[in-house]
């Protein structure tokens, strides 16, 4: 006899696979964001797309190569999670720049955050985890762009 796979265990991957994809696309977004933003508008531009590239098939494929079953649609989500996440704070650096664009780009991430923290399990803790990640590796970022 074989074991059927329950909706909620299929909702529990998907929602598994959307929290990783967002996370790591934001993460990487945000941090890239705030590594180029002293170089100027073009840069920071220039960095999310190759970034979109690079991570947002990235990810897909990894999530499609990494599972025995090969499934396509998780494939899916999690590149569309992790592009929506690494395009959405680049935005505000298509109509403005510098302080300003990094602000918004910086408000945007903490939405995002919060929305990650929201769908997490796991009750205040994973608010610290998600926006501590975010906010720790962010802080390096600007450091690291700051000194080039």
């Amino acid at each position: 006899m074989t074991k059927r796979k329950s909706l909620e265990d299929t909702d529990s991957v998907t929602l598994t696979t959307t929290i990783f994809g967002a996370s790591d696309g934001l993460v990487a977004s945000i941090a890239l964001i705030l590594a180029t933003m002293t170089h100027g508008r073009r840069v920071v531009l220039a960095a999310v797309i190759g970034l979109l590239i690079a991570e947002g098939l990235g990810m897909a494929a990894s999530q499609f190569l990494s599972d025995p079953r090969r499934n396509l649609r998780q494939a899916v989500i999690m590149g569309v999670a992790t592009s929506i996440t690494i395009v959405v704070p680049a935005v505000p650096w298509l109509f403005s720049s510098g302080n300003t664009a990094a602000v918004v780009s910086g408000v945007i991430a903490l939405i995002f955050a919060g929305l990650i923290s929201r769908a997490r399990p796991g009750g205040w803790s994973t608010w610290v985890q998600t926006y501590g990640v975010l906010i720790g590796v962010g802080a390096i970022a600007t450091v690291a762009g700051r000194l080039t």
